[in-house]
């Protein structure tokens, strides 16, 4: 929903592959106008080339163009620092705004095999230019021009990041890769427990209580009938790490919605177990009881409840103090918001099903003679500025003045666990065991925040507060909370699933909705379950079963 705010961590990184002759290519590129195959040096990650290499991109932008007066997506403190380092410059093929306009776009290139020499591609489209032949092997490149820095990044998912970009042992696409961002949290007014005399909740028992008494109690004095105890989305649950879902509840009773997982041996769609059933039937009866916003199934803004303060708590991941609690904080900086972890037992120690550990997928056209300059570039933005040249003056101002959309190409590449590794390195400065002069531009900007924090919590600004609320305490809850993790098994779409899995989230979405809010009892899960079968489900979980052999 709202994962790509998560600033202080997203580090870039991609890759290309072996060169291929240029006979292979299936039409003329600036790239290869214009250059012969790299040497020895110039093949090392930060190996400068002794004429300047121009290669073609498919620009993905933001929706509202944010750059600085004078700049374009081809020229700006990005690509004038890649130019200086490297001697490289990117020429836009197409630019297009991020989601269906660039998707559009990259179906044109495909259709007309037209490709640029570099761009980002879904995994189905992906699997249709392997298919083709229209994209290099990476592996060569990969290896020679990659620094280790970023190669540990990869490495840190265990085989996942790369396995869905390898194809019969050659790697045919460098991928964004997606870090760990659980476990969800449950965010509650700390101000109104304390207000009532409450404890903070451990468990599903627990919270119910609370929630009970922030409805019938009303300590933030909305008017009797006014006061929300949990906000929650219309879709209930199955989004990885996402603002106001219960997936939380659901993995208390070992429930992984919209995953599909393996149970006792076999491949199933978590949306179908007995154990989604307990879920529901436990938000159904939240719901009757009036511990749910009555207005779930209609409320457009969810965010809206948190930041009127007429709701007392709702489940989300660590950065939710940065949205929509700072907002709540600039209507009412006396709002006190904390966050707490919900376990079956008390314990503190949960379950929760994995994430696609890729995004998006970046090509190199078959036969560009110049397919090191992808991790090239990767390593260049994502290790060599974000460590060693962190002060780069005309990027360090580009990055403070809030613009966007400069990199020519945006591989967001992590460790699995940057969070964690985010917070220990803050609570280390701040500790004064880590120099803050060793802390990345983004890291450095949250410490200077938290610092402000420190001085006087009460009084600090809404900005300070609330990135201390994300990294100080969500963050530390990533970095210390135990977690059985329980790995989703399929990302792609099985034949069957391009022409009914649309139908069948639709059915899926009425079912829980409807028997959430008490339109329909929760035995009527049953019924969902065999429809969901006949009209697909048996076909794609056979699809599903076979794929993941």
């Amino acid at each position: 929903m709202k994962k790509k705010l998560i600033a202080g961590i997203a580090a870039s990184i991609m890759l290309a592959s072996s060169a291929v002759g240029l006979a292979e290519l299936p039409g003329p590129s600036i790239g290869n106008l214009n250059a012969a195959a790299a040497t020895k040096q110039e093949l090392k990650p930060f190996g400068k080339y002794k004429k300047t290499i121009t290669y073609t991109i498919g620009k993905s932008t933001p929706g509202i163009p944010k750059l600085p007066k004078g700049s374009t997506y081809e020229n700006n403190a990005y690509t004038k620092y890649l130019k200086q380092l490297l001697n490289i410059r990117n020429k836009d093929t197409f630019e297009a705004e991020t989601g269906d306009s660039y998707n559009q776009k990259v179906s044109m290139a495909v259709a007309s095999s037209d490709l640029p020499d570099i761009m980002s591609v879904d995994l189905n489209t992906l699997r249709e230019l392997v298919a083709n032949n229209e994209i290099q092997d990476l592996a060569s490149v990969y290896k020679s021009s990659t620094t280790p820095y970023i190669k540990a990044m990869y490495n840190s998912y265990h085989g996942r990041a790369l396995k869905e970009a390898t194809f019969n042992g050659k790697l045919m696409a460098m991928p964004s890769t997606q870090n760990a961002n659980v476990p969800t949290m449950l965010w509650i007014r700390q101000d109104w427990l304390d207000k009532l005399g409450l404890q903070a909740p451990k468990t599903i028992g627990q919270l119910q209580k609370v929630l009970q008494a922030f409805v019938d109690r009303d300590p933030g004095n909305n008017g009797k009938g006014n006061t929300i105890g949990l906000a929650l989305s219309k879709s209930v649950g199955g989004e990885y790490g996402g603002l106001f879902v219960a997936d939380s509840l659901f993995s208390t009773y070992n429930s992984y919605p919209r995953q599909w997982i393996k149970q006792n041996g076999k491949v199933v769609y978590g949306s179908t177990t007995n154990q989604t059933k307990q879920g529901l039937a436990k938000l159904a009866s939240w719901y009757k009881k009036g511990l749910i916003d009555p207005q779930m199934a209609v409320r457009d803004s969810i965010e809206s409840l948190i930041i009127s303060g007429k709701a007392g708590a709702f489940f989300g991941p660590w950065w939710s103090g940065d949205y929509p609690i700072n907002s709540a904080l600039q209507k009412d900086p006396k709002a006190d918001w904390k966050p707490y972890i919900i376990s079956k037992t008390g314990n503190g120690s949960i379950s929760a099903y994995t994430q696609d550990p890729d995004s998006e997928f970046y090509v190199v056209k078959k036969g560009y003679a110049h397919p090191e300059i992808l991790p090239k570039i990767v390593s260049a933005l994502s290790d060599r500025l974000v460590r060693k040249d962190k002060n780069y003056k005309p990027i360090v101002d580009f990055v403070q003045g809030g613009y966007d959309g400069g990199k020519p190409i945006n591989v967001l590449v992590n460790f699995d666990n940057a969070t964690a590794q985010m917070y220990k390195h803050l609570q280390a400065t701040v500790d004064g065991k880590k120099d803050p002069k060793t802390l990345t531009l983004d890291d450095t900007t949250s410490y200077n925040a938290i610092k402000t924090y420190l001085k006087d919590p009460k009084n600090a600004p809404v900005n300070a507060k609330s990135s201390y609320w994300s990294r100080m305490l969500g963050a530390k809850l990533m970095a210390t909370t135990k977690v059985k993790n329980v790995n989703s098994l399929y990302f792609g779409q099985t034949k069957s699933m391009q022409l009914k899995w649309s139908n069948l989230q639709k059915l899926e979405d009425e079912a829980f909705l409807q028997i959430v809010t008490g339109q329909k009892p929760v035995s009527y899960f049953n019924t969902f379950v065999r429809q969901w079968h006949q009209q697909g489900g048996t076909q794609i979980t056979k699809e599903v079963s076979q794929a993941v052999k």
